[in-house]
């Protein structure tokens, strides 16, 4: 169940991604088409996204305004009650929802101080029930079962270190020949694999991360899986291994591999596999 489901057409996946980003970096799980992976049934997975998602922000443009998927999930998340609707550009709202006010994210360049973005979060909060007070923490001693998450966790971590070592160890800091090019750039891309270990959970499959280009020698990971959410990088390499440059986020992106994988570990909280499914 995620907290927020963004519908949107084609055209408009620029703005989708800026706001799916922003909504994560909030603390936000976000879902939006590019969470399918292959071998899914399209229509399924959206339907079940949709019908779970506990507010459904809707990006109206003059694209999206001509497209049935669009409209019908507008019309369904208006039946739960869930709908927040914002417009792309100067479109005419379909009649039955021209009576909603809209977010204006016309002019959003991504700014979280934008007005039409705080809009959609305002939403977003009233929807999930913001300003509950959280559960009382109380100590108690570690189950069993959470005892073996967080051993499994640690053995994850602990090979992606060994590994990065190993390969420090074994290739030296050269580059190997046949891949060249700014590391980030190198290491950019969505991936979609699994968390195969979490210290506060279980695993989960068809994860999706986004890891975007900051710099030369510095990427953003993003995720719509809560878990994992918004890290900051910065990567060296190791032959044809990208590497964290330092902090508590172990990170490798494998160029040898086919295609390229990466593993994760945010916060050395949990254990992140995936492979690479569109380059940026």
């Amino acid at each position: 169940m995620a907290d927020v489901f963004i519908s949107y057409c084609s055209k408009d996946r620029d703005v989708a991604r800026l706001l799916a980003n922003a909504l994560v970096a909030r603390g936000h799980s976000v879902w939006w088409d590019r969470d399918i992976v292959a071998g899914e049934s399209f229509d399924q997975v959206i339907e079940r996204e949709l019908e779970s998602a506990r507010s459904v922000v809707v990006l109206w443009s003059r694209d999206s305004v001509a497209s049935e998927w669009v409209k019908n999930e507008a019309a369904s998340a208006a039946e739960r009650g869930v709908l927040l609707p914002a417009t792309c550009d100067d479109a005419k709202l379909p009649l039955e929802f021209r009576r909603r006010q809209a977010a204006d994210l016309n002019d959003w360049d991504g700014d979280p101080s934008h007005e039409g973005f705080q809009s959609i979060c305002r939403g977003i909060d009233r929807l999930l029930g913001a300003g509950v007070a959280p559960p009382r923490i109380t100590t108690q001693k570690a189950s069993p079962a959470r005892r073996t998450r967080w051993y499994l966790v640690m053995a994850a971590i602990v090979a992606i270190i060994v590994f990065g070592i190993a390969l420090l160890l074994v290739k030296g800091p050269g580059e190997t020949p046949g891949i060249s090019g700014e590391l980030a750039a190198l290491a950019a891309g969505d991936y979609s694999g699994e968390v195969i270990a979490d210290s506060k959970g279980s695993s989960r499959s068809d994860i999706a991360v986004t890891v975007t280009k900051l710099g030369a020698n510095k990427v953003r990971v993003t995720s719509p899986y809560a878990r994992i959410g918004t890290v900051d990088i910065e990567v060296t390499r190791v032959g044809n291994q990208i590497l964290n440059a330092g902090g508590d986020t172990p990170f490798i992106v494998d160029l040898d591999a086919e295609p390229p994988t990466l593993s994760l570990s945010p916060r050395n909280e949990l254990s992140y596999r995936g492979v690479i499914r569109w380059r940026h």
